[in-house]
């Protein structure tokens, strides 16, 4: 009995079957070991290499769509990722050796506030975009969702912003919330009605936005005092509206008038109904992009 039973072993192994078996399983292994090791070495090009959104370029400006929750620059060198960081790599051969952050960043957008950023290439540029700002010449067109279904279409917002006294999250404030507020200046944002709708079943309105003055957070902190936060803003809502995935406020277009070379650029649509995948659903339509920058230049 155990003579059949080796010789039977014996032949099953001489018929090659389990070589071919063996062989079969490891062409198998080598070939989920190399899938494996594929998508490691794309996730690791894909942080070695993520770049800037180039709206624009010449041998005077770059213009490109920086992401949300993304720093223009920083000191702290832990924060490794930066759009001046990001640009050093994509762009060495506009590295400004004579700058501490490397380019010329005339203009400035909150951390959390996505769109249009343009970087002079040169000081001649730097200077001319400077001025324009400085003498509030520059047409600055932002987008944002607001929490709530306004009761207006066209409103202009004049409310001075100054410094917070004490040390806050906030930052800033309004003379209307603190009668501590230093240094408030005068600030001024017009305000044009798009849509009215839902955002994840709550009432939101879309609204462009046009900042006459330049404080540091003002459209933020002018939507929050007229009752209607941006939505996803932590800060102004007090830290509340922790739930949507980023600060829905992102700079559409911008128009930079000089000596140089003219600029008027603008980004596509990122609070589409599609691009927010359906979150976000419009039940009034108010005013047109078509129509919306006449519009809001007229009042």
């Amino acid at each position: 009995m155990i003579d059949e039973i080796v010789d039977r072993i014996v032949q099953f192994f001489s018929t090659g079957l389990v070589e071919k078996i063996i062989k079969a399983f490891l062409v198998l292994c080598d070939r989920f070991v190399n899938f494996i090791l594929s998508l490691c070495e794309g996730n690791n090009y894909k942080k070695k290499d993520e770049t800037v959104d180039v709206l624009y370029t010449s041998g005077n400006f770059l213009v490109i769509n920086k992401k949300h929750d993304l720093l223009i620059n920083s000191n702290d060198t832990k924060k490794v990722k930066t759009v001046q960081t990001i640009m050093r790599k994509q762009f060495p051969e506009y590295v400004q050796d004579n700058l501490t952050h490397d380019f010329y960043f005339a203009h400035r957008l909150d951390f959390a506030t996505s769109g249009i950023l343009c970087i002079p290439l040169n000081k001649n540029a730097c200077k001319e975009v400077c001025q324009v700002f400085e003498e509030q010449r520059a047409r600055k067109y932002y987008l944002a969702l607001l929490r709530g279904h306004t009761d207006f279409d066209e409103e202009v917002i004049d409310i001075a912003i100054g410094k917070t006294a004490i040390d806050t999250s906030k930052k800033m404030c309004t003379i209307l919330e603190d009668e501590l507020c230093q240094n408030p200046r005068r600030s001024i944002t017009k305000v044009l009605v798009l849509d009215r709708g839902y955002y994840n079943g709550k009432p939101v309105t879309k609204v462009l936005l046009r900042p006459i003055t330049g404080r540091r957070h003002q459209l933020r902190l002018h939507c929050s005092q007229i009752g209607h936060v941006i939505v996803g803003d932590y800060t102004y809502s007090l830290k509340i509206d922790t739930s949507p995935p980023r600060m829905f406020l992102h700079a559409f277009r911008l128009v930079l008038p000089n000596t140089i070379e003219n600029l008027d650029i603008q980004t596509d649509d990122p609070f589409t109904e599609k691009a927010l995948k359906y979150k976000w659903k419009v039940v009034e339509q108010v005013n047109s992009i078509a129509n919306a920058f006449d519009i809001i230049d007229s009042f």
